[in-house]
């Protein structure tokens, strides 16, 4: 009988989630203070925009790694979406708190985040029915469209924050921001209409 040699690294992928689950606490934290723009240090902004993009670098480098070296798991399954969910809500909770709750962010964010909780449940519920959730095509836009939107909307408070210092680029503050409320608001709806398309999945297995 062949014994399967796992990858030195097997620990790896795994390890990086956890990583990218441990970073959201202080990601949320640079969001509200350089939103408000109460920081003391210049360079808040760009370690805010760092520290988004380490966690979008290491939300594929888990998947990728897991893949290429055969570490896929049960484990591993269960945490990724777990570690997404948990980095696009602390993230938009932020963003609300640096906006002042305005009604433009505070609605599309709620549908956002009510909807992936009640998923998460729906799922655990076919889980144990016995029916398989595949994520369909639209889900992956709606993720992606969120990550984009988080983005944008993070582009728009950091350059913002440092516009005393360089008054020419609040052009590019305000069209990143409003780039990202659309690109949230269309992330809202996509998170609706999928929803509802796993909700009728269930009911209908």
């Amino acid at each position: 009988m062949t014994e399967t040699i796992r990858h030195k690294l097997h620990w790896l992928p795994n390890a990086l989630t956890l990583g990218r689950i441990a970073i959201i606490p202080l990601l949320m934290w640079m969001i509200i203070v350089v939103g408000g723009n109460s920081t003391s240090f210049v360079n808040a902004p760009i370690l805010l925009l760092l520290l988004f993009i380490l966690c979008a670098v290491t939300d594929f480098l888990d998947g990728y790694l897991a893949r290429k070296w055969n570490l896929v798991s049960a484990f591993g399954r269960m945490l990724d979406p777990i570690a997404d969910k948990l980095l696009v809500a602390g993230c938009l909770i932020a963003l609300n708190i640096s906006f002042g709750a305005v009604w433009y962010v505070l609605i599309p964010s709620t549908a956002i985040i009510f909807r992936d909780i009640f998923i998460s449940g729906t799922r655990e519920h076919a889980a144990n029915a016995g029916i398989v959730l595949a994520p369909t095509m639209l889900a992956k836009w709606k993720t992606t469209a969120e990550m984009l939107a988080i983005l944008l909307l993070l582009i728009g408070i950091s350059t913002s924050s440092v516009m005393p210092i360089s008054h020419n680029i609040g052009d590019i503050s305000v069209l990143a921001s409003k780039a990202g409320i659309a690109l949230l608001w269309l992330a809202a709806v996509l998170s609706l209409y999928t929803g509802w398309h796993y909700i009728k999945a269930t009911l209908h297995g």
